[in-house]
C-alpha cells in the first residue's frame, strides 16, 4: 500500500491552501556555496550527452514500473533487490571512465566557484602568498651550504 501510494502523482494544491515549505534541498541550496555546485551540476547535466537517454528511460521505466506496483507490489520489490543485488556485485560504476566522467564538470565548477568569489578574497589570498616568509629549514641550508 505505501509503496501505491508513494507511485501516485502528486495532488495539485486546491485554491485557498498554502502551498508546501522549502524542501530540505531547497534550504541547502540557499547557501551561496552550494547553489553554486548544484547550479554547476544542473548546467552540466542540461549539456551532457546522455540526458535524453536517461529522460526516456525515466519515462519508459515510470510506464511499465506504475502498472506493475499496482497490480504486483511484491513483484517490483522483488525486481528492485534483484537489481540491486546485481548493481553490488558487478560494480558497473568501476567500468566508467573517471576522466570521461567528469570530463565536462570540474572546469565548470571550478569556473562559478571562482565567478562568485568577491574580488576582495582573491586580493588578499594572493596577498598572503606573497607576504609569506621563508622557512627556517630553507634558512638554515643555506647557511650550511656556505
Amino acid at each position: 500500500m505505501r509503496l501505491r501510494l508513494a507511485m501516485r502523482p502528486v495532488a495539485q494544491t486546491a485554491a485557498g491552501s498554502t502551498p508546501p515549505g522549502p524542501t530540505w534541498f531547497d534550504r541547502l541550496s540557499a547557501w551561496p556555496a552550494v547553489h553554486a555546485v548544484v547550479e554547476s551540476v544542473q548546467s552540466w547535466w542540461g549539456h551532457h550527452p546522455m540526458r535524453p537517454v536517461a529522460h526516456v528511460a525515466l519515462e519508459a521505466s515510470n510506464a511499465v514500473a506504475r502498472p506493475l506496483a499496482h497490480r504486483h507490489p511484491l513483484t517490483l520489490m522483488l525486481a528492485a533487490a534483484a537489481a540491486g543485488a546485481a548493481l553490488a556485485w558487478f560494480r558497473p560504476w568501476r567500468w566508467i571512465f573517471r576522466s570521461a566522467l567528469f570530463a565536462g564538470l570540474v572546469p565548470q565548477l571550478a569556473s562559478r566557484v571562482v565567478a562568485t568569489l568577491p574580488l576582495e578574497s582573491w586580493m588578499s589570498m594572493v596577498a598572503s602568498a606573497l607576504s609569506r616568509q621563508p622557512d627556517a629549514a630553507a634558512g638554515r641550508r643555506a647557511d650550511a651550504s656556505a
